[in-house]
């Protein structure tokens, strides 16, 4: 009876599931929390097209005001910056990037990729670990042994970061080359879709007789 680790590294492409935009919108009127999404004109108007493009009110939230005053007193009518994270499905990306292109006081900063690295990750352990064990077999069958079980293992994943950071302008650049009306798709100098690669480290003592 003995032991035999084999130490394996495996990998696994994954598409994005969806993407989160990242939008900074100049608002005439101070509203605090997600209130803002139905009292700030800006705000307001273009959260209305987000929904006419399929994109549900829970996915469109607002996560900060900055606000920009010369006296440092708050009044009721106020020049702000929202800063709201929108939420879509991959299909819909070329519609919603022009539909913000045409926006005169939006832009658009950031773009990052959501994965579920978690389910393919569900995928991927028991891939890498009928690899390990073919290898163990074959090792062991040289040494005269045979696997009979698993006395421990363990696993760990990784996944880069999929964050693309706009610059502020980009959207200026692009509407004057494309019509003012609203259009069904842009190019908007990134791709439409994301892959990274999952690659997960797995570690097994396989036990021999």
């Amino acid at each position: 009876m003995g032991v035999l680790r084999i130490q394996l590294k495996d990998h696994l492409d994954v598409t994005a599931i969806s993407v989160k935009l990242h939008l900074e919108i100049s608002g005439e009127t101070l509203v605090m929390g997600n209130a803002a999404t139905e009292r700030v004109k800006e705000v307001r108007d273009v959260t209305q097209q987000l929904q006419a493009a399929g994109i549900p009110t829970s996915q469109i939230q607002v996560k900060g005001v900055e606000i920009s005053t010369r006296t440092g007193l708050l009044t009721k009518s106020q020049k702000a910056r929202f800063l709201l994270v929108v939420e879509t499905e991959a299909a819909l990306l070329p519609e919603v990037l022009s539909l913000l292109a045409n926006q005169k006081q939006v832009d658009l900063t950031r773009l990052e990729w959501i994965f579920d690295d978690f389910e393919a990750s569900l995928l991927l352990g028991p891939q890498a670990m009928h690899k390990a064990r073919r290898r163990a077999e074959v090792i062991a069958e040289a040494a005269g042994h045979r696997v009979v079980g698993v006395h421990h293992a363990s696993d760990t994943w990784e996944m880069p970061v999929s964050v693309i950071n706009l610059q502020p302008d980009w959207m200026a650049q692009d509407v004057q080359r494309a019509p003012r009306a609203r259009a069904s798709s842009l190019d908007a100098g990134v791709q439409y879709s994301s892959t990274h690669v999952l690659t997960v480290q797995l570690t097994v003592d396989f036990q021999l007789e």
